[in-house]
Formats: structure tokens, sequence, C-alpha cells
């Protein structure tokens, strides 16, 4: 693989250290003190005995990993207790080395570095991968104290891509997944631009060969066009530097990345030739007034682009980027990017927060509170990211299941919420009072509100956003100004889960729905306990009023003819009673007092059916004679008004409702469980119902969009697509999942699909794909 050219730009070198002096030269760039060195030098050997016996992947001396590290935080200025921390990171984990060791011999603030880098101690044997599973919560969590482990880590996983050929291919794709989706990210959000770019690039290829040869091979075909243009342009914009007086300027090209260019492509659909930032120079000044002026003068010599300047000096991006860009036209008509910034601005746009840590000459002490607080001022992250400590402090529990070696980790949510609000792009919300609230790009009304607080985002109706009112659904754009309109009758719903974006909003909603949950259950348990009550003293006046007191059955015989009822126990009949699913009379003779076994299979379907009945039961079927029953239209057949039907009792599912002719009816063995059922047909008007369809079809461009406007033109909302395309034979198998309105409604779906140009075949799904337990 070969080092990228926008990296080969900025002078990364991005090759594997195998030689500690390679690291010590870099690092007498800018560390003049011997014994600082000399320290390095000192844990790298240390290093080197402790791994002597380790083998990586391809072979080579295990210290190379270690090293490389070191070398890339090198590159990035970090002080010497930092290149320390990268040569040992792996020490705790792979060697019997402790912390207290670490600490003995290097201080607390290394030992903590690589103590929070590390995976799992070398000392657990049991369950290595249970383990890993808390690995990227320690490593999140850590990041608020002191952002250099993040740092320490991403330089291990640049050394990692490189070797990662060595490795197997499902290997390759999970390092090369978890790389795209959390290291590169957040490289990005602190602003270690350089570190983002190789590890994107480098993922890319290992995630989707095809794509990034493809990507790469565009950016091959007209490379030496490119550098020819743009070395015009450099030479016109030097030309009038000097003009100005504007000394010791930088003028470069700068190119896009693989990745980033497959973004774009794919993301927002545009072609290659759409790509306008292909093409860039970057001017790197002295001072920042002298961006302005230097802008002022690009402006001249070329045509801007309308509505496509931004000012990131005035209104940095919230990973510390600073920089004034600018999309102009050249007299040819060449469309191409200028970026302008100080040299300052262009060391944190590459490196990020790893600039705020850059050694400084006669530094002794670094409170790294401090440090951290500085940057946070900037990057806006690790403050909420307090909260997501919160979060994981709360309980959480690892099972470890032996038979499928999964681990079921409720802390996974920790990961979840990292990498949705805080890794996500962010927008900006100003409040009436000026102040500005940073959200995940796609946050709604409702997250802003729960941002304020939980009372308010609980009681919120809307907002006014720019003083419009808007419902709180709506999503939010960056720069609006809004304010939230609450009502104290307001308060939460279920489909409010569907509106938010965030998982604070996401938390505070269900704990509230939770504890409306818990109050309903402890409500209708003490209202049930007083049915049971009183169900329990009509039965005995009406055992004593008959004298049949003698008569009852033991408590033995009365719980086996509650089995053959499904009832678990008395108090549950009893339930059922009271709320009149059984006449009082008919509870005493066929549990308390009969001495015959329940062996009628109608009397005993009829009984179980009565136990379904529900004021929340379906209107439009009645079963065995009984209306609003609690029951399920079947998922492998899906059953649609007014074809014959048949219900299934289990006690597992409860009643599901299919067509006579499933084949998972036709083949049931149990037949007392099957329940007379039927249509009440007034009652289906005004519904809709889904039937799922297969079609067989030749794939030609075009086909889907026919198939879709069928559904359209009969008003038949589409639920689910499954479609496979056969490339040997050139035709394409889907099933399709539609409402409808009856069974006449699907007829006709089903014979105007079959006549469009293309469609081989199309029939009703019939097969049994949720066979009944």
């Amino acid at each position: 693989m070969q080092t990228l050219e926008s990296i080969n730009e900025q002078e990364f070198n991005y090759v594997e250290c195998r030689d500690v002096e390679v690291l010590v030269a870099e690092m007498r760039k800018y560390i003049k003190n011997n014994k600082l060195i000399e320290e390095v030098k000192k844990a790298y050997y240390y290093a080197e005995e402790k791994h002597k016996d380790q083998k990586r992947k391809n072979g080579d001396p295990f210290i190379i990993h270690p090293l490389s590290t070191g070398y890339y935080l090198a590159q990035w200025r970090m002080g010497p207790k930092t290149i320390i921390a990268g040569l040992l990171h792996d020490v705790i984990e792979d060697t019997p080395v402790t912390f207290s060791e670490i600490e003995d011999l290097y201080g607390v603030e290394v030992a903590d570095i690589v103590e929070a880098v590390t995976k799992v101690s070398y000392f657990t044997k049991e369950n290595r991968e249970q383990m890993k599973a808390n690995y990227l919560r320690k490593l999140f969590l850590s990041m608020i104290r002191d952002i250099r482990v993040i740092i320490v880590k991403i330089a291990d996983r640049m050394h990692n891509l490189l070797t990662l050929q060595y490795m197997k291919p499902e290997k390759q794709k999970i390092i090369a997944k978890e790389t795209l989706e959390i290291y590169s990210t957040i490289a990005h959000r602190i602003g270690m631009k350089t570190a983002k770019n190789i590890l994107e690039d480098y993922s890319f290829e290992y995630l989707n060969p095809k794509e990034y040869t493809r990507v790469k091979n565009l950016l091959e075909e007209d490379k030496s066009s490119r550098k020819e243009i743009i070395k015009d342009i450099i030479e016109e914009i030097n030309k009038k530097l000097k003009e100005g007086g504007i000394k010791n300027a930088q003028v470069f090209g700068r190119s896009k990345t693989i990745y980033s260019i497959y973004r774009k492509l794919t993301q927002f659909g545009k072609s290659f030739s759409d790509i306008n930032d292909i093409l860039a120079v970057r001017i790197i000044t002295d001072k920042q007034d002298d961006c302005y002026r230097i802008l002022g003068w690009l402006h001249q010599i070329f045509t801007p682009l309308s509505g496509r300047f931004k000012d990131y000096i005035a209104t940095p991006k919230n990973n510390l980027y600073q920089s004034l860009h600018s999309t102009l036209a050249s007299k040819d008509g060449i469309i191409f990017e200028a970026q302008i910034r100080t040299r300052e601005m262009d060391e944190i746009a590459e490196n990020g927060a790893a600039a705020h840590w850059k050694y400084k000459e006669g530094e002794k002490t670094v409170d790294i509170a401090e440090k951290q607080k500085e940057i946070d001022l900037k990057v806006d992250m690790f403050t909420r990211l307090m909260n997501l400590e919160k979060l994981a402090t709360e309980s959480i529990e690892i099972d470890y299941n032996e038979e499928s070696q999964k681990i079921d980790l409720s802390g996974e949510v920790v990961e979840e919420t990292f990498k949705s609000d805080y890794l996500a792009p962010m927008i900006y919300i100003l409040t009436p009072d000026g102040s500005v609230v940073n959200l995940p790009f796609g946050s709604t009304v409702l997250d802003f509100a729960y941002k304020i607080h939980t009372e308010v985002g609980n009681k919120t109706v809307g907002a006014k956003i720019n003083g419009v009112f808007s419902p709180y659904n709506t999503t939010l754009n960056s720069g609006e100004m809004v304010e939230i309109q609450t009502s104290k009758d307001a308060y939460p719903h279920e489909k409010w889960l569907r509106f938010v974006r965030t998982s604070t909003a996401r938390r505070s909603i269900e704990d509230y729905l939770n504890l409306q949950k818990e109050k309903e259950l402890e409500k209708e348990k003490i209202t049930n306990q007083k049915i049971i009550r009183n169900t329990k003293r009509e039965i005995d006046r009406y055992i004593i009023a008959n004298n049949l007191k003698w008569n009852i059955n033991s408590i033995e015989e009365i719980q086996k003819k509650l089995n053959v009822l499904d009832y678990k126990n008395i108090d549950e009949f009893l339930l059922s009673v009271g709320n009149g699913d059984f006449s009082i009379p008919e509870a005493v003779d066929i549990v308390y007092v009969s001495k015959q076994e329940l062996k009628d299979i109608e009397l005993i379907n009829d009984m179980k059916t009565r136990k379904y009945k529900s004021s929340k039961g379906r209107d439009d079927l009645r079963i065995n004679g009984i209306e609003k029953v609690s029951c399920s239209l079947a998922q492998c057949c899906y059953p649609v008004p007014v074809e014959p039907v048949t219900s299934f009792m289990s006690k597992t599912k409860g009643i599901q409702v299919h067509r006579s002719d499933c084949l998972n009816i036709t083949n049931i063995k149990k037949v007392k469980n099957l329940l007379e059922t039927e249509w009440i047909e007034k009652k289906t008007m005004n519904k809709r119902y889904n039937a799922k369809i297969r079609i067989n079809a030749y794939d030609r461009p075009g086909i889907l969009l026919d198939i879709v406007s069928v559904f359209a033109a009969q008003r038949a909302n589409l639920t689910e697509v499954k479609v496979i395309s056969q490339e040997d034979d050139y035709t394409g198998k889907g099933s399709m999942v539609i409402d409808v309105s009856d069974l006449e409604q699907l007829k006709v779906i089903l014979k105007t699909l079959s006549e469009v140009p293309g469609v081989i075949a199309v029939t009703r799904a019939t097969s049994s794909e949720n066979p009944i337990s």
C-alpha cells in the first residue's frame, strides 16, 4: 500500500520505525534536553527487554510496533512522557509487567496512560474476549481525564493498519470497520486531520477494495494535468503575494483523500467531475490579517463562486479547525478551492488536540486538568462526555455465553451513545439569551428541549424557531434561534421516541414511560387483588347458599382443571371470573365441584377463548362465537378479509389467526387447539391488512419503479422489501409486504403486477416461514 499523496504533502512519514535512532533523530528536532531523550531511550530498551520473546504476525520482533507508535507521536511533537507511554503501551497487556511497576519506574502520569490504553491485563487468563468488551468504554472515559490516551491509541492503531495485510481476511475487516467507525471519527472530532486521513483511506481499502481501486484510478487518470494546472495557479498567486509585500508565505497544492472522494460520490450523488475541491491550493502565512488580505486578492484575480465561501477563522469548527475556504474559477474556467490560514492554524488543522500537547522546551510540569480544560473550551467534547461517565457508572453487567462464545453487554449503550452523540457531525443552535447549544446533526426540537433540562423536555409542545412556532418533531438546522414552548398538560408519549436523535433525550423519555408503566402496573395490581378478594367471597357465598361445601374438590384437583384451561393458579382464574369471563355458577360447577375430567374439546376451547376476551381485543373477528378477542394475524400466511380463516391457540403465542389453507394449519396435529373463526365484515371497513407477495422478474432498469407504481396506483403502502439479484441469468427475486383493504384488492394488485413488462411470475406468499410452536 502506498503512502497517501495528501499525507506526503504534510510531511508525515507514515512508515514503520525499525531503529530507535530514527525515533531519537525525530525527537532531536524539537527536544534539546539530552537527559529527556536518554529517558525515552531507557524506556525503549525496557520495552524491548519485556517483549523480547514476542513476534508480530509478519515475524518481526514485537518491539517494532511500540517503536513505530512512539515515532508517530514524535512526529506530532509530543512530550517525552507521552512517547514513553507509547513505547510501553503493550507491556501491561502482553507481559507480566504491572501498573505499579510502571508507576515506580516512570511515574503515575505515564502509568495512567499505559493502563488506559491497555485492553486486558496479562494475568487475566480466562475469558479474555469477555474482558475486552469493556475496553472501548474504558478508553472513552479515560479521554475525559487525559486526551493523550486517545492520541497514543490513534498512533497505535495507525501502525496496526500498516501491518494489517498479515492478518486473516475476516480479522482485517473487523479491525478496519472499527477503525473507520470509531478511531478515524475520534481523530476528526479532536482535529487530527493527518491521522484521520490515514485511518480512513487504509481502512477503506480493506473494507471495499473494489471501490477503493476505482476511486484511486479516477485520481490517477488526470494526475499529471492537474499538477500542471495547480502549478500555474500557484505561480499566479505567488506573483500577487510578492506584489503585495507578503513574505514567508507558503503556497502548495492539496489533494483530496480517496475515502473523502468516495463519500462525495456516494453520499451526495456527485460525479467525479462535479467535485470542485479535487483541485485545491493551500496558502500558509504568518498573520491572521494577512489571511483576509490574501482572500481579497484571490477574489480579484479569480472569480469566486456564489455561496462557496466559508470563514472558519471567525467561526471555528468544533474540532479546533480554523481557515478561510473559497471556491474559485480561473480565467480558463478551471474550478478549484483555496484554503488560507496561519502557520499556527495549519498545525492545529493537521494535528488538532495533539498540537495543544506539543512539547515546549523548558516546561517542567504540566497541569493535566488545565490542559484538558483548555482543549475542551475549543473542542466542546469532553464536558459532554461527563454525561457518558455518569451513564457508564450505572449498573452494567457482562454475561458470557460459553456455548455461543458471545458477549451480552448491557454496557454497549455506552459505546452507542459515544458514537451517536459525540462523534456525529454537530449543529449549533442559539437560545434567546444568545447562548450556543451543540447537538448532533438531525436533532429535533425535543432533543434541544431535553438538552436544556429533563423537565423542560417532558413538558414540550413545540418551539419558536426564528420566531415561528414549529411542532416538537421539527428537525433543527445550524444557526437557528430556538425558544422552547411548554405546557403543564404535556407529557411524553411512546411516539416521541421516533422523533429524537440523542441518547440523552431517548433515555429521559424511556425513564418517564417506564415510571408511568410501573405506576400503572402497581395500580392494576391493587385493583386485581381487590377483584380476586371480592370474587372469592362471592364464590364462597354461592357454595354455602347451595350447600356445596362438602362437595368441593381438593386443591390438587382444582389445579389440575386449571392447567387444562391454561390458568397458572387459582388467583388468575378468580381474576378471569371477576372480569366477567365466567359466571359464578359456571366457575363453581366446572372447577370447584365437578368430579369429571375436562375432556369436551369444544367446551375447553370455549373457556380458553374467554380468557383472551378484552376491551382491547380485535373487533373485526369472531372466535368461537366471541367478539373482542385478543389475537394476532399470523405472519406466515397474512390472512385478509374476507377469506376463510382458522385460529390456533398456544401457550407461548396466544391466539393466532391463519388462512384456512395455510400449510401451518393443514399440517397441524393439535386439532384440539383449532378455533372456529370468521370475519365480522362490517368491522373490516376502513382497515388495512398486511399481505405478502413474491415476485420473480428480469433484472431490467426501472422494473422496481414500475412495480412500486402499481402499489401507488392502488394506494397500497409498501412496508417491507427484500430483493435478490441473480447475476447468472439476469433475473431478480423479491418478497414484498403491502397493506390492502381486502382480498379483492389483493387480487387486482397481483393481476396488475403480472402484466408489468419483465415480470415472470407473481404469487401470494403461502410458505411456512413462521411455524407454529
